[in-house]
């Protein structure tokens, strides 16, 4: 990393002018706080190694030699940085974790099977179930002292009642920010083994474990459930990359990668030479932009909580990973999603907690990768509105 990183660069009229989704859903109306895109300049690295591109008018198909660069590198940074040992081999390149999961399960299971996963959840994976004819069984996770927690037992229930084949696995976890504990993931391997199943494990959230906690990749449990395991990761969340659509899908066994690819290569989509190469300059040499990223989300997750013991008493716990917080709002009676009544009153645009199924009414999600002084003037106007409709019970 080149030069001095200034993450707090843009203000919100310079993101309200931008072309993404983000900050052009609802416009100057209200300060984005929802899709989880982040607000800060990309890595200098990525930034050059893009331009290249351009400056070369080198825009055309890539090579197989760029194609194997990648799953290589992917393959270094996952042995490196957690113990996960896959082969390069092994590695496929999709668009975008979410057309991986709908592939994994057209691939792994048949109509009317049982897809399990943990609930909150990422919206798509109920899409996805739904969309392939499968069926969605519903895992809560429970509340804790201090955070969220994997109910195990429910879950082997679950799994043996419901003709499960595949567990959709968030890992870390959206939208509560879990990063799960060693013990945790083996007991939900043990499951996986006694069951036979297969696990789609999303892991796009790993280079985003904030400081104190640690990621434990699935398929680093041990070689019989890396076999049965599918990972999924992209550079695009943590290097903020989204819009070039380029990610993997790592499998622990040839097996399970020959099921995937009976889907011709042309079916699947191909990813273009600038989300390969994007991608590459990200996990190889970006590391030191991550780390002042991780330190920045940090900081403003520790904005989130002061906000939180004030308004949200016992009802919030920080989270471990990403950079989304989980917010409980059932306290002031604003209905099953108060992010409608949130953007009204408060002007701030948060994810709906239905939208991640009816464990999350009552609840928002927030976004905090913005700058300090859009986050400060985030929290301002939801402390203000909340304070005038009324004090939670203390």
């Amino acid at each position: 990393m080149s030069g001095q990183l200034d993450l707090d660069r843009y203000a919100r009229i310079d993101l309200e002018g931008r072309r993404g989704t983000k900050w052009r859903r609802y416009g100057a109306t209200a300060i984005a706080a929802w899709v989880a895109d982040m607000d800060y300049p990309i890595a200098d690295e990525v930034r050059r190694a893009i331009g290249a591109l351009f400056d070369a008018d080198d825009l055309g198909y890539p090579d197989p030699a760029l194609d194997s660069a990648v799953r290589t590198a992917f393959a270094t940074r996952a042995r490196d940085r957690y113990g996960m040992v896959v082969e390069p081999g092994e590695v496929v390149l999709v668009s975008d974790v979410v057309q991986a999961i709908y592939l994994s399960l057209l691939a792994f299971t048949e109509p009317g099977d049982g897809v399990v996963f943990l609930t909150p959840a990422y919206p798509p994976f109920a899409s996805a179930v739904a969309e392939t004819g499968r069926s969605a069984v519903r895992c809560p996770l429970v509340r804790g002292r201090a955070r969220y927690e994997v109910d195990v037992d429910q879950l082997g229930s679950l799994v043996r009642t419901r003709g499960c084949r595949v567990l959709l696995l968030c890992n870390p976890h959206n939208p509560t920010g879990r990063s799960f504990t060693r013990d945790e993931l083996d007991a939900v391997a043990s499951v996986a083994l006694d069951a036979d199943l297969v696990v789609v494990s999303d892991e796009i959230h790993a280079d985003l474990t904030l400081p104190g906690s640690t990621h434990v990749a699935f398929a680093s449990l041990g070689s019989e459930v890396a076999a049965r395991t599918v990972t999924l990761s992209s550079a695009s969340k943590a290097f903020n990359v989204a819009g070039l659509r380029c990610a993997v899908a790592a499998f622990g066994s040839d097996a399970l990668r020959q099921r995937f690819e009976q889907f011709p290569a042309h079916a699947r989509g191909s990813v273009s030479v600038v989300g390969m190469v994007a991608a590459l300059a990200a996990w190889e040499q970006a590391g030191a932009w991550l780390e002042a990223v991780l330190a920045h989300l940090a900081a403003n997750r520790d904005l989130v909580s002061v906000f939180a013991e004030r308004h949200l008493p016992g009802a919030y716990s920080p989270p471990e990973a990403t950079y989304l917080s989980w917010l409980d709002l059932a306290a002031y009676d604003l209905g099953e999603d108060p992010s409608v009544w949130l953007r009204a009153n408060a002007r701030v645009a948060l994810s709906p907690g239905p939208d991640f199924g009816v464990e999350g009414r009552g609840h928002v999600r927030l976004n905090f990768a913005t700058s300090r002084p859009v986050l400060e003037e985030m929290l301002e106007r939801l402390g203000a509105a909340l304070g005038a409709r009324a004090r939670p019970p203390t």
